[in-house]
């Protein structure tokens, strides 16, 4: 995960909860980092759970979009 900001980073926004914003401030303010940095953070934590309890698979393929692929297990 990359640790420098840089402006050519493409741009998203989303439309959060006022809790997850709540809780996007006591983050970034705990952690001393950026809103932005928190949310990567997070998600690569999120993403690293997933693959690591085996409900995301990372498979090989040409397109980058196609190379994730969420399975849903059988309850």
């Amino acid at each position: 995960m990359p640790r420098k900001n840089s402006s050519t980073k493409p741009v998203r926004s989303f439309r959060l909860s006022l809790e997850c914003v709540r809780q996007l401030k006591d983050l970034s303010g705990t952690m001393g980092r950026s809103e932005g940095d928190v949310v990567e953070i997070s998600i690569d934590r999120m993403y690293r759970e997933e693959l690591r309890f085996g409900n995301l698979i990372v498979a090989e393929g040409n397109n980058s979009e196609d190379n994730y692929v969420v399975e849903k297990k059988e309850e």
